[in-house]
């Protein structure tokens, strides 16, 4: 009987304690999931991110496909300067078996519009050499070939009487091999000329002729 008073006593009081205390107890089984972050995981989140863009040597080649496909996609991530519905990956990238052997990675998307076509062109340019510096410095040993493929509004002729038509077309076409990429020195690339460099596969003929002053 003594001992039950004492168990009793000691119920109570730690209930008094409980509902007098500043804060409230913690449920058995709380979930916790909805708590903020700690300061220190953001760093290993971000780390696990560049690592899934980068390889290291060895890495089976199906998992330097998937790698080389998040180099792209981030390589041509958002919207156009000139049309903020227009995203800047007309296809997502693709990462497929070369007949020659590696891999070979293609790549089409939306260039902007700007005044000139000179200045469309320029533009197209420095995005391509950016994502070929992206692609090849990315350590992916069996990564063969990259084709860039720019698309743009352009002069056509259509309609049912043969009219001049503006329409979003293919413009411009590149392709670096290993080959090339690996004479070239990224660190001096602004003072380079990379249309002797890379292989210029196609170039809208209007603008072609446009630039050339004809």
């Amino acid at each position: 009987m003594r001992s039950s008073k004492v168990v009793l006593i000691g119920l109570t009081a730690l209930l008094v304690a409980a509902c007098s205390g500043d804060s409230e107890p913690t449920a058995v089984g709380e979930d916790f999931s909805d708590a903020p972050t700690p300061a220190g995981n953001s760093t290993v989140a971000e780390s696990s991110l560049v690592d899934a863009t980068e390889c290291v040597s060895g890495l089976p080649i199906e998992e330097q496909k998937k790698r080389l496909v998040a180099i792209a996609s981030k390589q041509f991530s958002g919207v156009t300067a000139h049309d903020s519905e227009m995203t800047r990956l007309h296809y997502d990238p693709d990462a497929r078996d070369r007949r020659q052997g590696g891999i070979w990675v293609v790549v089409e998307f939306n260039g902007d519009e700007l005044e000139t076509v000179a200045e469309k062109k320029a533009a197209l340019d420095a995005q391509m050499q950016d994502a070929y510096e992206a692609l090849y410095s990315a350590g992916c040993e069996d990564l063969a070939q990259v084709d860039l493929t720019a698309r743009s509004m352009a002069v056509a002729i259509g309609g049912i009487e043969g009219g001049v038509v503006q329409s979003l077309a293919v413009v411009y076409k590149t392709r670096l091999t290993r080959e090339a990429a690996d004479t070239i020195d990224w660190s001096n690339k602004d003072s380079l000329d990379f249309n002797e460099i890379w292989e210029t596969l196609l170039l809208n003929v209007r603008w072609k002729k446009e630039l050339e002053g004809e």
